[in-house]
């Protein structure tokens, strides 16, 4: 039997102006049909999305699931608003609705659910604490761009997130299923989120041609005198955005040079992807919030100022551009003759296809979170055997029982006949909205530009009267409750310093001291 005729509603919203379908879809469509699980392992715009949502939406008009019936989760706000975008009209044309919720987009409608949820880790965790009767009807989660979560402190949380889901599932166990461009084992990923299930491994590796330069400026007298348009830059650090976007304004004027990283300001990111996708010569410097697939057109160079983390972020950063093309063009700048040897290295090693290995540690700090989420979910308390068989999905006996007497002991939980409960104090932190996310804080200040009272975005740390955002100088005009206040100044200036995250989750410093390894 033709897919084609297997996809009866789907195949047309989905399928129909390119006429043929894709290798990744070929292999998936007919497993998720069937009733599989599938993990994907898939290059960048090679179709995954849509292999795993027309199958799934196919299943949900066949058999009249009703309500919220399908999960998206997405490790970034910027991948789930282009999602929606992708998404939302054919599943419109099959009369299934979409949603997105996260922090940027906090409204659903709990009266008017839609058919398909995409969200974040965080608010997720969120739902289910406030909302939990919104997934009995639940029957898929899926799980995008899984390798920024796993051997993370989000991964962990979302491995627990979903035992929590499956105990509000009315009847059947949940259809998961995953996807990602890079990763080294996907056998041993998919276990940590789902029992049974199957790998598709789509290999379609483009030629890499690269090109090792010393300086910024060398680099763009290269780009000129090859007539190319769009150039996609890569930066480890936000301040490195921030720096290098200003220095790229000369050399590349008069053409817009645009920065996109998460200390901005939804607006301003969105608009940087607007410009990327709609000018004809444009110049983007970006941390690894544009390694993922938000659409962005067509990019001639990928760029990389900063050795790359790892051999999968290279991969994934190279893969943004020349999609058109079965050659992926990529530069890349210099220090030292060490650096450049590293380089070397690790373009090797991407070029053979070879992925680095992480060895999987679980982040203790997610126990803390995810008992707090847990008890405040249930205020009535909850039998310390399912607390422990809760946990157990990822730490042992002995850590549990170390992690729950360590809270009694310092007020967070109280215990109840044959169990425990949050105490007032955990209620309290719970109803601010401060336990669902484990991603650590620290002060950050507001910016707000006088003159037009538009958010730029946020900073951290120490930072001068005048510095870099966005890619334009600001000098301060005031400083007051988080909020500082500025305008736009002409001359040069440094990049702010901006918040990092830790390698421990928010909820780390709870944690017994015999457990702080």
């Amino acid at each position: 039997m033709s897919l084609r005729y297997r996809l009866r509603y789907s195949w047309s919203p989905f399928f129909s102006r390119f006429g043929t379908l894709l290798p990744v879809q070929l292999e998936t469509i007919p497993k998720i049909l069937d009733g599989s699980n599938v993990v994907i392992m898939s290059p960048t715009a090679s179709g995954k999305t849509e292999a795993v949502i027309a199958p799934v939406a196919e299943k949900c008009v066949m058999e009249q699931w009703q309500g919220l019936s399908i999960l998206y989760i997405v490790p970034t706000r910027a991948l789930a608003n282009d999602t929606f975008q992708r998404i939302q009209g054919p599943l419109l044309d099959m009369n299934l609705t979409t949603a997105i919720k996260h922090q940027d987009t906090p409204y659903l409608s709990y009266k008017n659910l839609p058919n398909l949820l995409i969200t974040t880790p965080e608010s997720l965790d969120s739902l289910i604490c406030r909302h939990s009767q919104i997934f009995s009807t639940l029957k898929t989660v899926i799980l995008d761009e899984i390798h920024l979560l796993d051997n993370t402190y989000r991964g962990d949380q979302l491995r627990l997130l979903l035992w929590r889901l499956q105990k509000l599932v009315n009847e059947g166990d949940l259809s998961i299923h995953l996807l990602s461009a890079t990763l080294a084992y996907p056998h041993q990923v998919a276990k940590r989120y789902v029992k049974n299930f199957e790998v598709i491994e789509i290999k379609g590796q483009r030629v890499i041609d690269y090109h090792l330069f010393s300086s910024l400026s060398a680099v763009f007298e290269w780009v000129r005198r090859e007539r190319w348009k769009k150039v996609l830059c890569f930066c480890n650090l936000r301040d490195s955005v921030e720096s290098v976007a200003h220095e790229l304004a000369e050399l590349w004027h008069p053409y817009p040079v645009v920065v996109h990283h998460g200390s901005l300001h939804r607006r301003e990111r969105e608009e940087a992807e607007k410009v990327m996708k709609d000018s004809n010569v444009a110049v983007c410097v970006s941390t690894s919030t544009l390694e993922i697939g938000i659409d962005i057109g067509d990019i001639d160079l990928i760029l990389l100022i900063e050795p790359p983390w790892s051999i999968s972020s290279m991969i994934q950063r190279i893969g943004r551009g020349n999609r058109r093309e079965n050659v992926a063009r990529v530069a890349a700048i210099f220090k030292s003759n060490e650096e450049k040897s590293l380089l070397e290295t690790m373009f090797n090693f991407a070029i053979s296809g070879a992925l680095d290995e992480a060895v999987y540690t679980p982040d203790r700090s997610v126990a803390i979170q995810q008992i707090f989420s847990f008890l405040f979910q249930n205020p009535k308390g909850m039998p310390e055997s399912i607390i422990l068989d809760f946990l157990s999905t990822i730490y042992s006996k002995d850590e549990a029982k170390l992690i729950i007497g360590h809270l009694e002991k310092n007020g967070w939980i109280e215990r109840i006949v044959g169990g425990w409960a949050a105490s007032t104090k955990l209620m309290d932190l719970g109803e601010a909205g401060r336990i669902h996310s484990n991603i650590p804080d620290s002060q950050i200040y507001r910016v707000i530009d006088t003159n037009s009272g538009k958010e730029i975005g946020c900073i951290g740390g120490v930072f001068d009267d005048i510095f870099i955002l966005a890619g334009r100088v600001w000098r301060v005009v005031s400083i007051e409750k988080g909020v500082i206040k500025v305008c736009r100044f002409h001359g040069k200036a440094s990049a702010p310093l901006f918040r990092k995250n830790r390698e421990q989750g928010a909820f780390y410093w709870l944690l017994p001291p015999e457990l702080m390894t």
